[in-house]
């Protein structure tokens, strides 16, 4: 068995969305000045670093993070290649039967859009507006992409988040998939228990049988 961590580093340099509360790490006592150990203290947007969006995050009446099952972010998931796409779609998935993508309920994409971790980004793939619905008709629950948002930066709608919900299927944003080779892992990424929380960071992983 192989671990792979696919999660952000979360520290306070850590570029976040513009305008959005940024992280603040620091420790408020320290065994080296004295206290009996140490203590850290943490801020941040929920949507900051690797984090899944509850419904509620762009529907007023959808669930929050505290109530959305724990089955949805553990299982089989395929890491999906879409290095030099500028738009993801359909044919991503020309060469995977309904029969694989089905037994694979979580899928993920890899960009490499966002490799350069100092600098938030300002562009990544856009979405074929048909894909969210085509994921749920084939059985997906769950979508991941490794940059800040299934949507535009400057989306004020957030068409695609509103498509995916109307499929069924969760979104884990903000994955760094850099060491995931394209093909078929067990995702593990589990949000926090926040009552009434519209997100969670999570600490996501890759495990493989190998």
């Amino acid at each position: 068995m192989r671990l792979i961590d696919v999660s952000r580093v979360l520290h306070s340099d850590a570029p976040h969305w513009p305008g959005d509360t940024p992280t603040d790490f620091r420790l408020t006592a320290r065994m080296a000045e004295g206290s009996s150990c140490n203590v850290g203290a943490l801020a941040l947007s929920v949507h900051n670093g690797t984090h899944v969006d509850a419904p509620f995050h762009y529907d007023e009446h959808g669930a929050t993070i505290d109530a959305v099952s724990l089955e949805r972010f553990v299982g089989p998931a395929r890491v999906i290649d879409a290095r030099g796409q500028p738009t993801l779609g359909e044919s991503l998935f020309a060469r995977i039967s309904r029969m694989e993508l089905t037994a694979t309920p979580r899928i993920l994409f890899r960009t490499d859009a966002w490799l350069e971790p100092a600098k938030f980004p300002a562009n990544w793939p856009r979405w074929d507006p048909a894909l969210p619905a085509w994921l749920g008709r084939n059985g997906v629950t769950l979508v991941g992409v490794d940059f800040p948002s299934v949507d535009e930066l400057t989306s004020q709608d957030l068409p695609v988040h509103h498509a995916l919900k109307a499929a069924g299927i969760l979104i884990l944003e903000n994955l760094l998939l850099r060491d995931a080779e394209p093909g078929v892992y067990e995702l593990l990424a589990l949000p926090l228990k926040i009552r009434g929380g519209d997100a969670s960071p999570v600490r996501a992983v890759l495990r493989t049988s190998g």
